[in-house]
């Protein structure tokens, strides 16, 4: 028997040649921003990064993960198995939105014009977490990504609990969650 793992290959792709961002800031659109700084975790601490957020505000993912249990998934709009898991993962951030499991977006996306990419994708996807776009720095940060999508599984303490790459189904996000949460 064969193990399939569906996944998209790094696309490393500069189209320099795409018009500016239509952002004030550059930094955000809504619920999806650049990266703004990150520190590597050590161990199996998850790394330590932090963006803004929807209404104008520093985030860190330690605030941010503060008590909660995160699925973090490294995507992008071009790849089909990404695709394919977000709807699954809006419907476990909706499913679980009232208790401490959150979902974060980590887009490897690398157009000229980015932000406004990413956001319209996550619009039109109806992603309601928070995305933030890597500037390579926090696929670094993980370890590397050599594919996508890759999700991390982070507990309470802050700690990678598990790494899984290729296509998931939206029962092993939940079993995977459920058993990081103990």
């Amino acid at each position: 028997m064969f193990a399939f793992i569906a996944g998209c290959a790094r696309k490393d792709e500069d189209d320099s040649s795409s018009k500016s961002e239509s952002s004030a800031s550059g930094n955000y659109i809504g619920n999806v921003a650049k990266v703004s700084s990150v520190q590597k975790g050590e161990g199996t601490k998850v790394a330590d990064f932090t963006w803004t957020d929807e209404n104008g505000k520093k985030t860190s993912f330690a605030d941010f993960s503060k008590d909660n249990v995160v699925l973090i998934n490294f995507w992008a709009t071009w790849c089909g198995p990404c695709k394919r898991e977000l709807p699954d993962l809006v419907a476990i951030r909706n499913e679980y939105k009232d208790q401490n499991i959150k979902i974060l977006g980590i887009s490897v996306d690398q157009d000229g014009d980015v932000l406004n990419l990413v956001h319209n994708f996550a619009q039109q996807a109806n992603l309601a977490y928070p995305i933030i776009i890597d500037n390579g720095e926090l696929q670094e940060a993980f370890g590397g990504i050599r594919g996508i999508p890759t999700s991390f599984f982070v507990n309470k303490k802050g700690e990678i609990v598990r790494k899984m790459i290729g296509l998931q189904t939206k029962e092993t996000f939940k079993a995977e969650l459920l058993a990081a949460a103990k």
